[in-house]
């Protein structure tokens, strides 16, 4: 090792060495750092740190630090000594400046300030204490490197998942909020303000702390650290950037909060989900809430139980949606977070359609319309999934909210963008004169009422008939109707790939049809002699009008109906050949994809829309779009037998939550891979879907799939011979 970073392992201290023992067991604090001196004598620069460690008993040492100060690295050390499992039974910690810090024979560092901490910790037992402490002695050089050529926020998150690791070996915790004393003194210090606080000890914490400190421009100048029993008593001199005390009443109203928040969410913290990636993600809602100009009001309506259990399931499950709470709409988000009440309500589609449209005639601005229109959706819909991550509401009734809300939002864009036109062109009509009505289907998830976390929505437009609008620009009600779309791609934000995206690709013709179809092209599209492939037949199951005239949209279902339930076999060759692509094109080599893979969600669809169609044309009560409705429906028709029934519905909600759960994590509709079943995020996976251990849910991922891949082998080799297999 580099003797500018020497480590120093020594011996058994001998119990009557002056720095060891007061009459009250304390450590003679000035005798040791006069001992120490030596170690700071030798920190020229920054990056450079100086280690001693000596055993005091059997797992029990003392441990000196020295280096050159940097805003930060406490939290660094103290998140080193939690990672490698060292509790701090005592700690006296400062900062030597100007004269006091300059080293004999040396160049001073730049800023001429050097900490030198002494700890009294215990450490876990192990069988060579040397090697384990030689360990220690290579992390904190990195770590010291790393903040010394200006990487503290890649070193700070190295640190966190090893905190959390550490963290798994400890005794779960009561839920309940702690009772937390502070207190400041600035009388007994001329320079400077002294925090004392007194609390149950939780992991993390003077990592969180000494975090939040540094992004807040505050210097921890001197600590002293006791833990007594179960509890800490902690004292913090602290300066402000320009070293001096903090004597204004708002700055220690700031700390106050946020040192009370830090000491509950780190107590809450091993409850989450993730607490590695809720650890990350806290410094940022401190930062960000002490810097909003109600912070007073919002930290304060934050400090409750069911409020932190509320940050700590989101902060440990999504950092999509957690960006989208800091970085997007803080100010509009910060209620549903703040409020339980707000958590409790679940709006119905009319309570959605009415509060939009209050909030719509604010206006007649047409930009400013649909900006409205995209923040009360960006608000809805993390109300909802938050709702789902801190279960408020169970499965279904989050696909039932997420619908819901997708059909005001779809309907109003749709009636903008109309209105817009409308004003441009005029009304679009018939030959006869009469008005052309129009009309939106709603297929896939969102047909089926299934939406999850990151569904896209997948549309099919139609308009009733040609004809030519009735204003001075007119046009015929073909480039009314494509402009409409247009219009309505442009107005509908979607935030990230796949979250809430507009999919046009299933209507007639596909990608090189037109955006609108007239209702007579779609009837020659979908009809038995008509172009469309197979797997459309099966995903017009989902057909359904969500916006629109609703005559016209009955005339297309039952034009959908005249298709799809005929009563003609469907075309196993051409059902065979998607799948062959599907598992080509979506699935990346050597991953297991929860929709696409063999046995994936996708085989349990197309197994009960196969049934639908094979006993729906002389079973119109089969004709439904929810897949577990179609399930029941198929069971009570007796089609699918009690036992069957039951295992599909049980693989199907393994693998529905699982989705839903790779989605929130990840942010993306497209990234199924289910993570290695021996890493970190498998096991963040398993306990965020409520499983005792990762092997619980390997194994009922694996029935799961198995099931799936039986139903399309039964399925296949049953219908095989009833039509001929496409090449």
């Amino acid at each position: 090792m580099d003797n500018r970073n020497e480590f120093h392992f020594l011996g058994y201290d001998s119990p009557q060495r002056a720095e060891i023992v007061e009459a009250d067991g304390q450590l003679s604090i000035s005798a040791l750092f006069e001992k120490d001196q030596d170690l700071l004598d030798r920190i020229s620069k920054p990056g450079e740190v100086q280690l001693r460690v000596r055993r005091r008993e059997e797992n029990r040492w003392r441990v000196t630090i020295a280096a050159a100060d940097q805003r930060g690295l406490l939290s660094l050390i103290a998140g080193l000594l939690t990672a490698k499992g060292i509790g701090i039974e005592y700690g006296r910690l400062t900062t030597r400046r100007g004269s006091a810090a300059l080293s004999k024979g040396k160049p001073a560092c730049p800023s001429q300030a050097k900490l030198l901490d002494i700890f009294d910790v215990s450490a876990p037992p192990c069988d060579d204490q040397a090697a384990f402490w030689f360990s220690f002695a290579d992390e904190l050089t990195e770590l010291v490197g790393k903040a010394a050529r200006g990487e503290m926020d890649n070193a700070r998150q190295g640190i966190i998942d090893r905190i959390c690791a550490a963290m798994k070996n400890r005794p779960s915790r009561s839920k309940t909020l702690l009772p937390v004393s502070i207190r400041f003194d600035n009388e007994a210090s001329e320079k400077m303000t002294i925090l004392h606080l007194r609390s149950e000890d939780t992991p993390g914490f003077l990592f969180s702390f000494a975090n939040a400190l540094a992004m807040l421009e505050i210097n921890i100048e001197e600590a002293d650290i006791r833990t007594i029993g179960e509890e800490v008593h902690d004292t913090f001199w602290i300066q402000d950037i320009q070293r001096r005390k903090i004597i204004e009443t708002e700055k220690l109203q700031q700390l106050r909060a946020a040192c009370a928040l830090i000491k509950q969410f780190t107590h809450m913290l091993p409850q989450s989900a993730n607490p590695g990636l809720a650890l990350r993600q806290f410094g940022d809602l401190v930062t960000q809430v002490l810097f909003q100009p109600e912070w007073v009001h919002d930290l304060g309506s934050i400090r409750s139980q069911r409020v932190l259990n509320n940050i700590a399931a989101l902060m440990g499950v999504s950092r999509f949606l957690w960006e989208d709470f800091l970085r997007m709409q803080y100010e509009n988000l910060f209620p549903m977070i703040s409020d339980p009440g707000v958590l409790d309500t679940c709006p119905n589609r009319e309570d959605l359609l009415a509060e939009l449209r209050g909030e719509l005639a604010a206006t007649d601005d047409e930009e400013e319309q649909v900006r409205i229109l995209n923040i009360f959706k960006d608000r809805h819909m993390f109300r909802i999934d938050l709702q789902h991550i801190t279960h408020h509401i169970g499965d279904i009734r989050f696909s039932a909210e997420l619908s819901d809300l997708a059909e005001v939002v779809v309907g109003e864009v749709a009636d903008l963008c109309y209105r817009n036109l409308e004003k441009r062109h005029g009304r679009p009509l018939l030959e006869d004169r009469a008005l052309c009505s129009w009309s939106i289907l709603a297929i896939g998830k969102f047909g089926g009422r299934e939406m999850g976390f990151a569904s896209d929505i997948e549309l099919i437009f139609v308009y009733e008939a040609s004809g030519q609008s009735d204003g001075e620009k007119s046009i015929d009600n073909g480039s009314f109707f494509e402009k409409l779309v247009r219009l309505f791609l442009r107005g509908l934000k979607a935030r990230r790939e796949g979250i809430f995206h507009i999919d046009l690709r299933l209507r007639p013709h596909g990608e090189k049809g037109s955006l609108a179809s007239s209702l007579e092209a779609f009837r020659k599209y979908y009809a038995d002699s008509g172009p469309a492939y197979q797997f459309e037949r099966m995903a017009l199951v989902k057909l359904r009008p969500v916006a629109g005239n609703p005559e016209l949209g009955q005339r297309i279902t039952a034009l959908r109906d005249d298709f799809v339930y005929s009563g003609k076999p469907l075309d196993i060759g051409n059902i065979l050949h998607l799948r062959g692509r599907q598992m080509e094109e979506a699935i990346v080599p050597g991953t297991l994809n929860v929709k696409y893979g063999r046995g994936g969600l996708v085989d349990l669809e197309y197994f009960i829309q196969a049934k639908q169609i094979e006993h729906g044309a002389g079973n119109p009560a089969l004709r439904v779009t929810h897949t577990m409705v179609a399930l029941e429906k198929l069971h009570e028709a007796g089609v699918i037998g009690d036992r069957r029934a039951e295992e599909i519905r049980r693989a199907y909600r393994c693998l529905r939550r699982l989705i839903d759960a790779l989605r929130a994590v990840r942010g993306s509709a497209q990234d199924l891979a289910v993570p290695p079943t021996d890493s970190a995020d498998f096991g963040y996976l398993a306990r965020r879907l409520g499983y005792e251990t990762s092997t619980d849910l390997e194994k009922e991922l694996s029935w799961s799939m198995e099931l799936g891949a039986g139903l399309w082998e039964e399925w296949r080799s049953t219908n095989i011979n009833k039509s001929p297999v496409s090449p």
